[in-house]
C-alpha cells in the first residue's frame, strides 16, 4: 500500500541531480507557472504540487516526506474497510510526536470508530464523509488536564488566558497535521472537518469533553473510494514573503488564480448567494467566491466566543 503511494507521488517531480529550475520563482515567471497549473487541472496524472506547478527540483530535496505533503488532496469518499489497528497506532504515535509549546501537551485526540457515534458527528457537522470514513480523529485543545495537574500539585490554575487558548489551539493543530501526513504516507485518504465547530457544545456533549476543551477539527481517515484531485493553490508570490510583507504582484497573482479556479469548474452549483447579486454577473473565481463568503458572518459560527466561554474557556 505505502510503496504504491510512494511510486505515484514520485512522478515527474525529480530533476537532474544538483539542478534546480526554480526554488523561488520570480514574479515575471508567474504566468508561466499559472499556465502550467491551468493545464494541469485538466490532467489526472498530476500527483504532487511540483508537477502541478511545473517545478523541477533535485533528488536531494525531494524526500518521501515532502512528496507526501505536496501530494495532499482531500478525500471525501471512502471504502468501508477498517483502518488496521497497527496503522491507527502508527498515525497516533506520529500525532503525539508533534511539537508542543513548553512541553505542556495542550491537546487531546478522540478516536472515533463507532458507527453510531460517527453518524451523530456527521449530522452535527453536516459532512457525509464523517459517516463514510471508518476512522475519525477529533483534535481538541485541552487546558483541562493542566487544571487537574495544578490541583494535583496544590497550585492555583491561574494561567488560563487568551494566550494559553492560542497555544492549545496550535498544539492541537500541529498534532492534526502530523496525523494527516502520517496517514497519507501509508496510502490512506484524509479530509479535515472544520465543520465540527458548527455546533461545538453539542459535539462536546457527544464526546463527553470536560470543561476547557473543545473540538477544533476532525480528520477522516480511510481507503479512498475514488481518486482525489489535487487542487491548485494561490501562487507562491501571493502567500510567501521574503524578509518583509509585500503586496507586489498581488493583483497579478489573484487574477491568474481566479482564471484557474473559474476554469476548473470547482464552483459549479456552489456559488455563494448574495442579496442583490443572486447570480453570476462576473468571473466567478476564487476572489468572488471568497469575498462572498467573507461578506457575511458564518450562520453557525458567528458566536463562537460565547460557545467557547460556555465550554469553560477564558479570553482575558
Amino acid at each position: 500500500m505505502a510503496s504504491t503511494a510512494h511510486a505515484q507521488r514520485r512522478g515527474l517531480s525529480r530533476g537532474a541531480p544538483g539542478r534546480c529550475r526554480s526554488q523561488q520563482l520570480p514574479p515575471q515567471n508567474m504566468m508561466e507557472v499559472v499556465g502550467a497549473m491551468s493545464h494541469a487541472t485538466q490532467e489526472a496524472t498530476k500527483t504532487n504540487r511540483f508537477q502541478l506547478e511545473n517545478r523541477r527540483l533535485p533528488d536531494s530535496v525531494l524526500t518521501e516526506a515532502i512528496l507526501t505533503m505536496t501530494s495532499h488532496a482531500s478525500v471525501r469518499h471512502y471504502k468501508p474497510d477498517p483502518v488496521p489497528p497497527e496503522a491507527v497506532e502508527a498515525i497516533l504515535t506520529a500525532a503525539r510526536s508533534s511539537a508542543t509549546s513548553s512541553n505542556l501537551h495542550m491537546y487531546s485526540i478522540i478516536v472515533v470508530t463507532d458507527g453510531e457515534r460517527r453518524e451523530q458527528l456527521a449530522q452535527l457537522s453536516e459532512q457525509d464523509q464523517v459517516r463514510q470514513a471508518p476512522l475519525v480523529l477529533v483534535f481538541c485543545p485541552d487546558l483541562h488536564r493542566l487544571e487537574r495537574v495544578c490541583e494535583r500539585q496544590g497550585y492555583p490554575f491561574a494561567d488560563r488566558n487568551t494566550e494559553m487558548f492560542m497555544q492549545a489551539v496550535v498544539d492541537a493543530a500541529l498534532a492534526a497535521q502530523n496525523a494527516a501526513v502520517a496517514a497519507e504516507s501509508l496510502g490512506f485518504g484524509t479530509c479535515y472537518i472544520g465543520a465540527i465547530r458548527n455546533r461545538p457544545v453539542q459535539v462536546a456533549q457527544l464526546l463527553k469533553l470536560p470543561p476547557r476543551t473543545f473540538a477544533l477539527v476532525g480528520l477522516t481517515i480511510g481507503y479512498p473510494a475514488r481518486p482525489a484531485k489535487l487542487k491548485p493553490r494561490l501562487p507562491a508570490q501571493v502567500t510567501v514573503h521574503y524578509e518583509e510583507y509585500s503586496e507586489d504582484g498581488l493583483e497579478e497573482g489573484l487574477a491568474a488564480y481566479d482564471e484557474i479556479m473559474a476554469s476548473s469548474g470547482i464552483y459549479k452549483n456552489r456559488e455563494v448567494p448574495v442579496e442583490g447579486q443572486p447570480g453570476v454577473t462576473r468571473l466567478y473565481g476564487w476572489c468572488e467566491h471568497s469575498a462572498r463568503r467573507m461578506s457575511k458572518p458564518h450562520p453557525l459560527r458567528h458566536n463562537m466566543k460565547e460557545h467557547l466561554q460556555q465550554l469553560g474557556w477564558d479570553f482575558v
